[in-house]
């Protein structure tokens, strides 16, 4: 079976994301997890070690908080972090343009240019209710969460509601509903 890794650009975008707030103390912690972000040579990383990046940088930032809630706030983060760099600044000033329905298509296909391993499942039940069904949320559903809430609330979803449900440790699903 092929190792489950995760694509380097993904590790990229969210320690980017994190900016200054990437201290030395945390990048010891990602070390000593099997992140080495100093390396010369960036690399792909397995599953095990993101999914320990994700618990250690969680921890780091965010200790007063409910722990899924720091990780929807990471979520949240690589959106903001996207909009910092000149291509995604580009793309994501034209979500309002494409409009929420549109958007979440976007991406939860792009859940497959993260990682090799991860799949998932748009499931239309109306204008405005959509369901994504995810086979790995590495640990927590709230950074997948915080992924969807800032991409659809940038395309301009009003009243929007991320709801996890069915999280079994790895898969989960996400109930989506915005408007009225």
């Amino acid at each position: 079976m092929e190792e489950e890794i995760v694509y380097r650009h993904t590790v990229e975008g969210l320690f980017r994301s994190i900016g200054d707030r990437l201290t030395p103390e945390l990048r010891a912690k990602l070390s000593e997890v099997g992140l080495d972000l100093d390396s010369q040579s960036p690399r792909n990383t397995s599953r095990t070690v993101f999914a320990d990046a994700l618990r250690v940088t969680v921890a780091h930032l965010y200790p007063d908080l409910d722990v899924s809630e720091g990780y929807r706030r990471l979520g949240v983060g690589i959106i903001q972090g996207l909009e910092q760099t000149v291509l995604g600044k580009s793309l994501v000033s034209m979500w309002p343009i494409f409009g929420p329905e549109r958007v979440v298509v976007r991406i939860q296909e792009s859940f497959s240019t993260v990682n090799n391993y991860m799949h998932s499942e748009l499931l239309t039940q109306g204008p405005g209710h959509h369901i994504i069904r995810v086979n790995e949320c590495n640990g927590n559903p709230g950074y997948l969460r915080g992924i969807i809430e800032a991409g659809l609330a940038r395309a301009g979803a009003k009243n929007l509601r991320v709801e996890p449900f069915d999280f079994d440790g790895h898969a989960c699903s996400y109930r989506i509903r915005w408007g009225g």
